[in-house]
């Protein structure tokens, strides 16, 4: 028997671990710690806002929780909309997932067989319904020298996901202002949304972004906004050939400029429409705003939205 499935035969709940900056807490075996994934040298930190990753060591053996916020809604019976999404997931020949016997307002599965060929393997998949109807996403790995139990393995997963709680922060969904900050923390940009939007901030090492995005339901349409300040910007439009592009006139800051669309998945089940403006800010800065949706009935409040930026 190895380390980790006689640790889920033997369970001990003995230290509390926030989970996306106190938005749930699971109780994991002394020693489990938290450890964000290393930042690129291009790319953005990750927000103990929107993922944690703990990682909990044991005889040679790991294991690994992974919490994603999804920015997803799920206001009526949980099962039945969490297995609506798992029923479509793309799974290795063979393999099936099994109901875990979790706690209330959380709908976990188990895999069967364990796929032991992967380098971090999946035992466990759960998705857990917040105060607000929001919907967070645990998964638990392993490391493939601990894969040989998977009786016990599934015993530990249904054990950690019992211990789920809520934290003490929820979402900011209410209608108002959300800001871009500098990297010295002073205000640059605002942004005006209806109820129903959440904004986070991400920072890399010479630039700030704003992500603000619609809260629907999950397995339905989507809608966000992108606000980058920097002095690299990457234009998504510039990924697909020009006669899948088209511009309109508009203003963005109150600037004059182009907004540029893509359409892709036309006539298609998930159609998106992105567009995209830039403007220069001064000393060797750029804004830039994308908009993305798959719905229709989202692109007024997005004109809204898009309409209402404006410098501090």
């Amino acid at each position: 028997m190895g380390a980790l499935a006689q640790a889920g035969r033997n369970y001990a709940a003995e230290q509390v671990v926030p989970l996306l900056d106190d938005r749930l807490t699971v109780t994991l075996p002394a020693g489990a710690r938290a450890e964000a994934r290393a930042q690129s040298l291009m790319g953005v930190a990750a927000s103990g806002q929107t993922e944690t990753r703990v990682l909990y060591d044991v005889g040679g053996e790991r294991l690994v929780l992974l919490a994603s916020e999804l920015f997803r809604v799920v206001p009526g019976e949980l099962r039945a909309a969490i297995d609506g999404v798992t029923g479509g997931w793309d799974l290795p020949p063979g393999q099936h997932l099994v109901p875990l016997d979790t706690g209330p307002d959380t709908v976990g599965y188990g895999y069967f067989p364990l796929d032991s060929a992967r380098q971090a393997v999946p035992i466990a998949d759960a998705f857990v319904r917040t105060a607000e109807s929001g919907i967070v996403r645990i998964q638990l790995f392993v490391s493939p020298n601990a894969a040989d139990d998977r009786d016990g393995l599934t015993e530990l997963a249904a054990q950690i996901l019992r211990t789920v709680r809520p934290g003490e922060r929820t979402l900011d969904a209410h209608a108002g202002s959300r800001v871009l900050a500098g990297l010295d923390g002073e205000t640059i940009l605002t942004a005006d949304v209806r109820a129903g939007w959440v904004g986070r901030q991400e920072s890399g090492l010479s630039f700030v972004v704003l992500r603000l995005l619609r809260l629907t339901p999950l397995g339905g349409p989507f809608a966000s906004v992108t606000l980058y300040r920097g002095s690299a910007p990457n234009l998504v439009h510039q990924r697909f050939p020009a006669d899948a592009v088209t511009r309109s006139g508009g203003r963005l800051l109150g600037l004059p400029t182009d907004w540029v669309h893509v359409h892709t998945g036309i006539g298609g089940a998930s159609a998106v429409h992105m567009r995209e403006a830039l403007v220069d800010d001064g000393h060797g800065q750029f804004v830039h705003a994308l908009a993305e949706t798959d719905e229709p009935a989202f692109e007024r409040e997005l004109d809204e939205l898009l309409g209402s930026i404006k410098r501090a």
